[in-house]
């Protein structure tokens, strides 16, 4: 028989509960199970890329779309969808740099922008940081240089006659417009008249005689856009309009009851200061700066037909003053051709060819009205319109960029 402290020693040894046996493996399982839960999640990211606001659509279509992690500096790339859609699937949470890139060949810039260019479009966000799976789309709107700039929309020169039957001319105007993807900014902008008759006016009339000098154009007045720089923006699309009077032709007691124009609202005029008063200033109508006048009273443009110079120059001191041949006190201004930013020519009629004034080069072509004083005006052709935007048409040659109409229209278009 057993004794009494050894029986109660055995009954105490059956009640513990065994402890369980773990292997290495087991315990580094049941580690990693505790660790999944301090793993660090990634989400999806889209960028949505858009083209500039003045192209044809919204959706940039090709984009090369980089995520750079700031504090990482791994990046991701992704290229966009047709609807402009980039996602990145596993991106972790951080401070990113978001970059998108699209280079356009000149015919796919044609049908997004009217300007047959070849054009890279960028946009850059440097600082964007992502904790958790966007809500909606990060935006990128992409940006690249200007395409195209100011062109002559516009010469209205033939003039207009009286309810007796007389001239009228003070109702000339020229309308620039702006042709680019971008504002521009006319400050400065030069204009001026081309020296030279416009045909056959009389049996001595004589072409200019710097016909042969190509690389430049010569001209007779030249006035300025005011401005130090941004003071006047012209938005894709829109122009300026300056007038030989600011006024309502139409109705002014100064006007003619005949004239089809109403000039009041016109941007800028033409006011050629003088002792005797003779040039109307409209006090409503800011003026153009007078640089170089070497007309009459006030600048008029030969109703036979003008030619009309847009340029900048960082000094028109600097340019060349010419005594024409043949004379001794008529002086032009030379312009070289790499200063023009557009030209217009019309001419007497479609005989007077020999008559050009502007170097081909600048305008290969010419057109021409039916007459004097018959309300006809030259307008440039609508090549195409994308959004509100109308892109003119602009080869270099007016006698397929213009058309004469019987009517003027400032700030207006003829049909695409």
């Amino acid at each position: 028989m057993m004794p009494a402290d050894q029986i109660r020693a055995r009954a105490a040894s059956l009640r513990r509960v065994p402890r369980p046996f773990f292997t290495i493996a087991a315990l580094l399982a049941l580690a990693g199970c505790t660790d999944s839960s301090n793993e660090v999640q990634t989400f999806a990211v889209d960028v949505q890329v858009q083209l500039p606001e003045t192209y044809a659509q919204s959706a940039a279509s090709g984009s090369r779309v980089l995520l750079t992690s700031t504090e990482r500096g791994t990046a991701d790339t992704a290229v966009a969808d047709a609807q402009g859609l980039a996602r990145f699937t596993r991106v972790l949470p951080g401070s990113y740099l978001i970059a998108a890139s699209l280079s356009l060949d000149a015919p796919q810039a044609l049908a997004l922008t009217g300007q047959s260019v070849a054009v890279t479009l960028n946009a850059i966000e440097p600082a964007r940081t992502i904790t958790t799976a966007p809500v909606a789309p990060i935006t990128l709107r992409l940006a690249g240089s200007r395409l195209g700039d100011l062109v002559i929309k516009e010469v209205y020169y033939t003039g207009s006659r009286t309810p007796s039957g007389g001239v009228y001319f003070s109702d000339q105007f020229v309308e620039i417009h702006n042709n680019a993807t971008d504002t521009v900014f006319a400050d400065g902008l030069l204009i001026a008249d081309a020296f030279g008759p416009a045909g056959q006016i009389n049996p001595s009339t004589v072409p200019s005689p710097f016909q042969v000098q190509t690389g430049s154009v010569f001209v007779s007045s030249i006035w300025q856009v005011p401005g130090s720089g941004r003071q006047v923006p012209v938005p894709p699309g829109g122009s300026i309009v300056i007038a030989q009077d600011g006024i309502d032709h139409r109705n002014d007691p100064n006007g003619n009851p005949n004239s089809p124009v109403n000039l009041g609202n016109a941007n800028f005029e033409t006011f050629n200061e003088r002792l005797d008063g003779r040039d109307l200033d409209s006090p409503t109508v800011p003026n153009l700066v007078r640089v170089v006048h070497r007309g009459g009273f006030d600048w008029l443009l030969p109703v036979f037909g003008p030619g009309v110079v847009v340029f900048r120059a960082p000094s028109v001191a600097a340019l060349d003053t010419v005594l024409v041949p043949g004379t001794t006190a008529t002086y032009v201004t030379r312009v070289p051709n790499n200063l023009v930013v557009d030209a217009f020519e019309a001419l007497q009629n479609g005989n007077s060819a020999a008559y050009k004034r502007v170097p081909a080069a600048l305008d290969a072509g010419f057109v021409f009205a039916s007459g004097t004083y018959v309300g006809e005006s030259a307008r440039r052709r609508t090549a195409t319109v994308i959004g509100p935007r109308r892109v003119l048409r602009d080869t270099n040659n007016g006698a397929t960029d213009f058309e004469i109409i019987t009517r003027p229209t400032p700030r207006g278009f003829g049909a695409p």
